[in-house]
């Protein structure tokens, strides 16, 4: 009785302790997970670039630099037609006034092949740009009425004769010289500046745009070639428009003008991104194939890219249809299978340059999460700090990538095929809650082993009931007795009986 009572009490102390074990794991598992998650989004706080886990956030980043801001000038004369004998021409001085617009474009080659819209490179004369011309003009204008006008005459304002010049009242003629385009690198190249205007921005940051390779006209597909003299540019790859589908989301990459917050270089260089959703696919009357969109898209966007989720561009910002009512209206890009045309023409090489090649690399391994991968990235994006020194935005992303280096374990590649987060302590986290869990497990089945042998060997230990007696109850003395016989008794009881 004593040796199966201990047996009972050693099971039930074994169970609690093991209980007590598997509460204690799993304890140890759900703080471990808790600091992995909290490691995981405290090294991604303020990181450069944003969210650049996200492929489509990881493709805009690494296409931004190539993204260009051209400004157009074009010289504008005003004749204005005061009487039938009377024809002034404005300004008075003989040379235009300078009439600045703004667009958007896209290096496709790393030997200065700018993709633009050609409304950008040759702005159409057309009302727009005359209501431009009258506003220019407007303050001289004025000034020559009031000089000849009768004494006593009331003075006349720029803002009338504006409108006297929009709705007809003063007859006049519009003429503009050939238009010439400057192209400027965005801050995601040069990184902040410091000139206060755009008169004081260095040389080697903008160069005038030298020729225009090939072009299709704003009433036909409004695309275009250009070329600056800059070399080893950043690229974007052209992609298949014919892929683009209705409910598409694209991303547009431009410098639109209500963006304009202020004169100060750093901000006018500074490009906006926004998405937009495909609203339609259609083919204008001259045959070109367009793609209707809705979305935030505005004038100074016109030339930029449209991307697809890869990066590549599929679309370039072309016209929008807008009335008083609905100043935003609807916009369209042109397809790029359309500048694919004037590509193959060309025979341009597209291939990525030596920059864009580094750049694509530097950028991947600082977004992934792979072993090591913080002390690659910071050795590539030096490199390009190096061999670039006008790519000045590349700092912020090497100062991350270095200072995440600092607590990054590199790992023996031979040994090591885990992620890393940047945090030594988390590369050791996963093995030991493996540990733990294997752990575990073992000391259940031993428990499970021990539980059950113990529960035989009580089983083998108990009185066996006769056949065909009942086992209720306690047993007599008698029996008790009985069971108890030896040999020695069981002789006497032969020899008693023997005759």
């Amino acid at each position: 009785m004593h040796k199966t009572s201990s047996q009972g009490t050693h099971q039930i102390g074994y169970l609690r302790l093991l209980k007590i074990i598997l509460l204690i794991g799993f304890v140890c598992l759900s703080i471990i997970g808790t600091v992995v998650s909290t490691t995981t989004t405290t090294y991604a706080a303020g990181r450069p670039g944003g969210n650049v886990t996200d492929p489509v956030v990881r493709a805009v980043d690494i296409a931004e630099p190539a993204v260009v801001r051209i400004i157009t000038t074009v010289g504008g004369h005003l004749t204005v037609h005061f009487s039938s004998t009377s024809n002034v021409t404005f300004p008075q001085s003989g040379s235009g006034y300078p009439l600045l617009l703004s667009g958007s474009g896209t290096f496709i080659t790393a030997h200065g092949d700018i993709l633009t819209a050609d409304h950008v490179i040759n702005p159409p004369h057309d009302q727009s740009l005359d209501q431009f011309l009258n506003h220019e003009a407007a303050s001289d204008v004025a000034t020559y009425i009031n000089q000849n006008s009768k004494p006593g005459s009331s003075q006349a304002t720029s803002n009338q004769v504006e409108q006297a010049l929009n709705n007809g009242q003063l007859a006049s003629d519009h003429k503009y010289d050939p238009a010439t385009s400057e192209v400027y690198l965005s801050t995601s190249y040069t990184g902040p500046l410091s000139a206060s205007d755009f008169q004081s921005l260095p040389d080697n940051i903008h160069a005038a745009v030298d020729r225009i390779e090939m072009e299709s006209s704003v009433n036909e597909k409004d695309v275009a070639i250009v070329h600056v003299s800059l070399n080893d540019m950043p690229t974007v790859q052209l992609g298949d428009s014919t892929n683009v589908q209705q409910q598409d989301e694209l991303t547009i990459i431009g410098f639109p003008g209500n963006g304009d917050v202020s004169n100060i270089p750093t901000d006018l260089l500074t490009s906006s991104i926004n998405k937009i959703n495909v609203s339609s696919i259609k083919t204008t009357d001259s045959g070109a194939e367009v793609i209707q969109v809705g979305g935030n898209v505005e004038h100074g966007d016109s030339g930029g890219p449209a991307l697809d989720n890869t990066g590549a561009v599929v679309g370039i910002v072309s016209f929008g249809l807008s009335t008083a009512d609905s100043p935003g209206g609807t916009s369209f890009l042109q397809a790029s299978n359309s500048a694919q045309g004037l590509v193959q023409s060309l025979h341009l090489d597209t291939t990525p340059g030596a920059f864009q090649k580094a750049w694509d690399q530097a950028f991947s391994d600082y977004a992934v999460s792979a072993p090591g991968h913080w002390h690659r990235a910071q050795q590539e994006f030096a490199r390009i700090a190096a061999n670039y020194p006008l790519f000045k935005a590349v700092a912020p992303y090497l100062s991350y990538a270095q200072a995440q280096a600092k607590n990054e374990q590199v790992p023996n590649s031979s040994r090591t095929t885990g992620t890393s987060t940047g945090n030594p302590v988390v590369a050791y986290l996963w093995p030991i809650g493996a540990i733990v869990i294997i752990l575990l497990l073992a000391v259940l089945l031993f428990g499970l082993f021990f539980s059950r042998r113990g529960r035989k060997s009580s089983a083998s230990s108990a009185p066996t009931p006769a056949a065909g007696q009942a086992s209720q109850g306690p047993p007599s003395p008698a029996a008790i007795s009985q069971q108890r016989s030896g040999p020695a008794e069981a002789v006497k009881q032969r020899l008693q009986a023997s005759p």
